[in-house]
């Protein structure tokens, strides 16, 4: 396989390992009470989930073009450049005064973190694919539990400047050996190539997003308090990280349709559910879902695309392009009714299921 030769030798996995910790720490940290901030200044779901779309929006732009530069000009530089603006961007979370400045921050705050994942999964690329997202799960966990123990927005968002900090002088240590790779400015043929995971990735992702932009007010409404909520989330990245250091061994073909229909359930599970401890098996079933889905679709990606840092920032792109569609739909249909989301966010999984059995069955053909 033409991914099986990546554009650079890396020694140090242990340093790649952590410096994922240190950004999946980081970035959930500084966005789990986003949606409890924003509701200080406005009752409009809708407008709450743009905060969300704007963020991921400049996640999706600043994913696709980093990718690439990392390809052409070195991974190391671009993780280095994507932590320093971060740990700069999330302190100034801190002068939030206004749905403006969250506007504002939450924007700017995508183009940094969106600079660094693409380029880190092509270094992993060698090592232990399974370890490594699961340690990024892990910093999931950490990420999503201590904003119920910090609860002042100052500390949040300090500490998560800090991981930033702590990512920036780490990634001096990476070791490269470079190897040019040239990279169209639009890789469509790239896109069309790995549809089969791009797409389904997408449609199911976006029905998570949609939820996750109203989730926590869905908690509080459930009865759960601010260290409840950070509990729950910090559960649904744990399981993530047990589920990935054993699910390595599986096919990616496997992985990425059994996600998939995880994640229909736990939808389900979300709209039925009455109160906020019965939400605690959803984020368990949640963790296998992402588990599969993702690490099946990275481990596709990698194996399948030389140009690794392209393929895999594509993929955050994707991420981040669902993180602009599911909040903007999800503000639509909440104002409906939160349940009513849920259930259409169980139907959205279906359509990518579907979907993904199209797209497989017509490359096989």
């Amino acid at each position: 396989m033409a991914g099986l030769k990546p554009g650079f030798t890396i020694k140090n996995n242990g340093i790649i390992v952590l410096l994922n910790f240190l950004y999946s720490t980081s970035w959930i940290l500084a966005s789990v009470f986003i949606p409890l901030i924003a509701r200080r200044y406005t009752e409009d779901f809708f407008i709450i989930s743009a905060i969300s779309a704007l963020y991921n929006g400049m996640l999706f732009l600043s994913s696709a073009i980093s990718g690439r530069l990392g390809d052409i000009y070195g991974r190391k530089l671009v993780i280095i450049i994507g932590f320093f603006l971060s740990a700069v961007l999330f302190f100034l979370h801190n002068q939030i005064s206004s749905i403006s400045s969250i506007f504002l921050y939450r924007g700017l705050a995508g183009i940094g973190i969106g600079m660094i994942p693409g380029s880190l999964s092509a270094l992993a690329w060698g090592g232990s694919l399974g370890f490594f997202t699961g340690i990024g799960s892990l910093g999931f966990t950490l990420g999503n539990f201590l904003p119920g123990l910090l609860k002042k927005d100052f500390l949040i968002f300090t500490v998560s400047s800090l991981f930033c900090a702590i990512g920036f002088i780490l990634s001096f240590f990476i070791r490269e050996k470079r190897v040019r790779i040239s990279v169209p400015i639009l890789p469509y043929r790239l896109i069309i190539k790995n549809l089969d995971v791009y797409l389904p990735f997408f449609i199911r992702h976006s029905a998570a997003q949609a939820v996750w932009a109203i989730f926590p007010i869905h908690l509080v409404n459930l009865g759960a308090d601010k260290f409840q909520i950070g509990l729950l989330y910090a559960i649904n990245p744990f399981f993530q990280f047990l589920f990935m250091l054993y699910m390595d061994k599986f096919s990616s073909n496997f992985l990425i349709p059994l996600g998939i229909i995880a994640s229909a359930i736990t939808f389900l599970g979300y709209a039925i559910s009455q109160t906020w401890q019965a939400i605690i098996p959803c984020q368990v079933l949640l963790g296998f879902a992402w588990a599969t889905l993702y690490l099946g679709s990275l481990k596709k990606i990698l194996a399948n695309n030389v140009e690794q840092a392209t393929a895999s920032g594509i993929l955050s792109s994707v991420i981040g392009l669902s993180g602009i569609v599911g909040p903007i739909i999800g503000g639509i249909i909440a104002n409906l009714g939160l349940a009513v989301l849920l259930f259409s966010s169980a139907l959205l999984s279906g359509l990518a299921l579907t979907i993904l059995i199209y797209l497989t069955k017509n490359q096989r053909g």
